[in-house]
């Protein structure tokens, strides 16, 4: 804060607080003056005591109008600070007067020499000391009241000579040395206070506005955007919300380091605010999302061009990286009032949507996206109520031993028949399940499941068919999967030997400890097999360390295998390589005698798909073992009529 606007901001305070003394004061100062006023008449000083009161009053009939005419003026809004300040130079000056006035009592006392003296000195000292506390914020009304008065009355006193009047003029002495002393380090006191307060309410000020704030870019961040739109006026026109998400800037980051990162976004913010139309509120909410807002007063197809140029302005070369070049995606929703969680919503979906479309693109939240945000809202709100209720099922799709069709093992499916939205594709589920925080749930109910079905093939006198489970590397890093399987299969008393896990090609985060948790389950008997491989990462690092024993080779491979001589010399490679590691190799989507029959003749062990059967409800998965001793017909599936599938590939 400027010095000079906190010395203004304490003489406002100043000037209120003795304006709020003076209802309290005058008054005083009149009675006291009218009691004199009557000693004095009666002692035959009838128009020197009526001259000294009229006087009295009007000057304190003056400081009243005076403190009067600021409160209007304050009340009105028009009471700037140099009014105050006048208001509190006319007090002065008005203080000043008033002293004078009672300073005249050494005239109606003869020069303190009356019997009525010591009444008059009594009623001085009452007075200006009411004078020091009422005007304790300014010391100079206080000391200009009573100087001239005490300071006269010592002179008297002195003049008349005699113990007495010596004794009383040390006493009056001592006692202006005092108040002037007393104002002066009160007023002192009240400035300091004034001055701590308004600096503190400063610094929390500061502290807001940079809380409302990005520190990097100036512009407004999540919070100050919803502040600010929460106090946005609802208008006839329709708000434009663009949800801006940059593409290569981690390129930077990578490249150039972080400075050179964040002197990107400064350039960026300043393109921005350039492009950006009169009166837009623009906010960076991410790392490299910004979120711009404004009312449409175009056609649909202007807020197109707008976007189209957004994009491009946002894409020119920057001078300090020209090695690299930035891309954006806009997502745009057209609202008729501000709400930001509705405007983010879905403007990140249309967002997204615009991603999936390429580089540089912008997409408008439409109809069908309103429909497809709808349908995930509902999936979400209803996941966590279908998973306690046991609407989550799983269904278990054989896998088939060549060439003899032996059913070895089964794969357990996700299936979830949703009351509204029908039936739900794993994928969306467990999406569903991830976003609301019901994974770990979810990932329980299926392995209760695969026990049950571990369990039910027990029964049937199959203890050495294998059921599958499942799971990604990141599911495995942050969670308790392997307790949580070890414990369950111990208490339940089946075997390991019958428990697999299928691990998604995934980066996981931290490699150590995923692996650290599969020699656990290795250990134990659990076997581990690697799923979908071909189509995720780290696929030849995955296999030189002798953890898996199986590789699911990924079903893009397999579908048409017969009439693609690529795919085949692919899939001849891996059954080659898995030969020579002691590695099973399976497939899966296996749809077509065709590709069934180029299988065999490049040697693969193990199958699955729909020309052996549809993932099937538990009791029927092991109705199938019965019917033939474990042999799977070519024709059997088909029989199964009743069952509904997503298509093939979708699992968990």
């Amino acid at each position: 804060m400027q010095e000079d606007s906190l010395k203004a901001r304490i003489v406002s305070d100043q000037v209120r607080d003795v304006e709020a003394g003076l209802f309290v004061s005058m008054p005083t100062s009149t009675l006291l003056s009218g009691m004199l006023f009557f000693v004095d008449g009666v002692s035959g000083r009838g128009v020197d005591a009526v001259i000294w009161f009229l006087a009295i009053s009007i000057i304190n009939f003056a400081r009243i109008i005076v403190a009067l005419r600021g409160s209007i003026l304050s009340t009105a809004g028009t009471d700037g600070l140099s009014a105050e300040h006048r208001r509190l130079r006319s007090y002065k000056v008005l203080a000043a007067l008033a002293g004078l006035a009672w300073a005249y009592i050494a005239v109606l006392t003869d020069g303190f020499t009356s019997q009525q003296t010591t009444l008059h000195l009594i009623i001085l000292v009452g007075v200006s000391a009411g004078a020091a506390i009422y005007s304790s914020s300014c010391a100079a009304l206080s000391i200009n009241f009573f100087t001239v008065p005490i300071s006269v009355a010592i002179v008297c006193l002195l003049w008349n000579g005699g113990m007495e009047n010596d004794v009383l003029a040390i006493a009056c002495v001592l006692f202006l040395g005092g108040v002037t002393r007393g104002a002066m380090i009160v007023e002192k006191h009240f400035r300091e206070i004034c001055s701590l307060r308004y600096l503190a309410v400063e610094a929390a000020s500061e502290m807001e506005r940079r809380s409302l704030e990005d520190p990097l870019t100036g512009l407004l961040n999540r919070r100050g955007l919803e502040r600010t739109i929460s106090r946005l006026k609802s208008r006839d026109l329709p708000l434009i919300t663009m949800l801006i998400d940059l593409d290569g800037f981690k390129s930077i980051n990578d490249t150039y380091g972080h400075a050179a990162g964040d002197n990107l976004l400064v350039m960026l913010t300043h393109r921005l605010q350039a492009i950006a139309p009169s009166g837009a509120t623009i906010s960076r909410i991410g790392g490299d999302e910004f979120i711009l807002i404004f009312h449409q007063t175009g056609e649909h197809q202007d807020v197109s061009a707008f976007a189209s140029s957004l994009i491009f302005e946002i894409c020119r070369p920057y001078p300090s990286i020209a090695s690299v070049r930035i891309g954006a995606c806009v997502g745009i929703y057209q609202s008729g009032k501000p709400n930001l969680t509705e405007m983010l919503l879905r403007a990140d979906t249309a967002l997204y949507k615009a991603k999936s479309l390429g580089r540089n693109e912008f997409y408008f939240f439409d109809a069908a996206l309103d429909h497809s945000l709808e349908r995930r809202q509902c999936i979400e709100r209803d996941v966590k109520m279908a998973i306690e209720n046991g609407n989550l099922k799983n269904w278990f799709q054989p896998i088939v031993k060549l060439p003899v069709r032996e059913v070895v093992g089964f794969e357990a499916l996700l299936r979830w028949s949703h009351p509204v939205h029908g039936n739900i594709s794993p994928l969306e589920a467990i999406s569903a399940a991830r976003e609301t925080g019901q994974l770990p749930s979810l990932t329980e109910a299926i392995f209760r499941n695969c026990c049950a079905m571990v369990e039910a093939l027990l029964q049937a006198g199959h203890g050495r068919t294998r059921v599958a489970m499942n799971i990604s590397p990141k599911e495995l890093e942050t969670g308790s999967i392997d307790d949580m399987i070890l414990s369950g299969l111990e208490s339940r008393s089946l075997p390991a030997s019958m428990f697999e896990i299928e691990i998604t090609e995934e980066a996981p985060i931290d490699v150590e400890r995923v692996h650290e948790k599969l020699e656990r389950l290795i250990r134990a008997g659990v076997s581990i097999s690697l799923d979908d491989f071909g189509i995720g990462f780290s696929t030849l690092a995955s296999l030189k360390d002798g953890r898996f024993s199986k590789v699911k080779i990924d079903k893009h491979f397999i579908l048409g295998l017969s009439h693609s001589p690529k795919d085949q010399m692919l899939v001849k490679t891996v059954i080659d390589l898995g030969r020579s590691l002691t590695i099973e190799v399976g497939v899966e989507g296996v749809e077509s005698q065709e590709d069934l029959d180029t299988l065999q003749s490049l040697g693969c062990s193990q199958a699955q798909g729909f020309l052996f059967a549809r993932p099937l409800p538990l009791p029927e998965a092991v109705a199938i073992l019965s019917k033939g001793g474990g042999d799977l017909p070519l024709s059997l599936p088909f029989s199964f009529t009743h069952v509904s599938d997503p298509p093939q590939g979708n699992k968990i």
